[in-house]
């Protein structure tokens, strides 16, 4: 859906505005490299504690990130 390719978007977003490889954040947390690519291709979706885990890692604001979304 739109929705879900715009969080998608964000996610990318924010790793890359923190400087970010797939990899560095994949080792963040704790979790296979194949994981973040997932995630950031659509083949998989966050459920909102990885969400919110994911943002903190690259020091986001999960409610400033969702607001970013909704705003798109």
């Amino acid at each position: 859906s739109a929705r879900h390719k715009r969080v998608m978007a964000a996610l990318v977003e924010i790793r890359e505005k923190a400087g970010v490889s797939q990899r560095e954040l994949a080792r963040r947390l704790r979790r296979a490299h194949s994981y973040v690519g997932r995630i950031e291709m659509g083949d998989r979706r966050l459920d909102l504690p990885e969400f919110v885990e994911w943002c903190e890692m690259l020091g986001a604001d999960p409610l400033k990130v969702v607001a970013h979304i909704l705003r798109r």
